[in-house]
């Protein structure tokens, strides 16, 4: 699982690397045509993620596909470029005309907002490396902005502590970043019984939907009380991953009259 978009759900198989569109709402899947793979770097072992979006200008749905590049040897650099671009009006792919090249590894599942897509990576060419969010313009098919964090002193892969930050002005040369608010799930009965998780929604009352291991759970952290909600359970995965998604009536039929007319609105 990707991203979400318009209630719409990219679903890829790193494996057979198919990728899917699908809506809950509508029971509608379609699997996508494959992609080129173009030229593979000698050297190098590659893999690739895809994410969701929307183009504002062209009111299309759009598929990034990137290519993240591993070294099989210690002396070459790690990096990942734009590869394809799926459109669902067209319903085929293309080549991305780009020599934007990065070095960053560990790209992540990220959202779209306002005809841009977000994800997260991390830069190796930062002394010590520095996790940055990366963002790419749907309708010029191209990264515009490689963003700065602010720093922290939380180990990512353990943190039981999140912080909530908000950029105050996203078109200006450096970034300005004001905390909300820190989230502390240090609760011994979560930890104890639940091991590591991640953060799904935040609610104005103060619940938190989270997944943890393969349980789907509500928080309340001020009473600090938990319900297990049921969702994994019997599940054969060591973990599940869950999307939040807004539920409509968009197809993945491109030439459906439903797409054209919420689109369109």
């Amino acid at each position: 699982m990707e991203d979400s978009v318009h209630g719409i759900i990219c679903l890829y198989n790193r494996i057979t690397r198919d990728i899917f569109l699908w809506n809950p709402a509508t029971r509608q899947c379609r699997l996508l045509p494959k992609s080129s793979n173009g030229n593979p770097k000698v050297g190098y072992t590659h893999y690739d993620f895809v994410g969701l979006g929307f183009d504002v200008k062209s009111k299309d749905y759009k598929v990034i596909q990137v290519s993240y590049f591993e070294p099989k040897e210690n002396d070459r650099p790690v990096f990942y470029s734009p590869r394809n671009m799926y459109c669902l009006s067209a319903d085929s792919w293309r080549l991305l005309d780009s020599d934007f090249r990065i070095q960053c590894g560990c790209p992540s599942m990220g959202l779209s907002l306002n005809g841009i897509y977000f994800h997260q990576a991390v830069d190796h060419i930062a002394d010590p490396h520095q996790t940055v969010i990366l963002s790419f313009d749907l309708s010029k098919e191209k990264y515009q902005k490689k963003l700065k964090i602010p720093e922290n002193n939380f180990l990512q892969e353990c943190s039981l502590i999140y912080e909530v930050w908000i950029l105050n002005d996203y078109n200006t040369v450096k970034e300005s970043w004001s905390k909300l608010y820190t989230v502390d799930l240090m609760s011994p009965r979560l930890k104890t019984r639940y091991g590591w998780c991640c953060i799904l929604a935040i609610s104005y009352s103060g619940k938190l939907g989270l997944t943890w291991g393969k349980t789907l759970v509500c928080y309340n952290s001020m009473a600090d009380e938990f319900e297990d909600l049921g969702v994994g359970k019997g599940m054969k995965p060591s973990y599940i991953r869950a999307t939040i998604y807004k539920e409509s009536l968009v197809s993945v039929d491109a030439n459906s009259s439903a797409t054209k007319a919420i689109i369109s609105s």
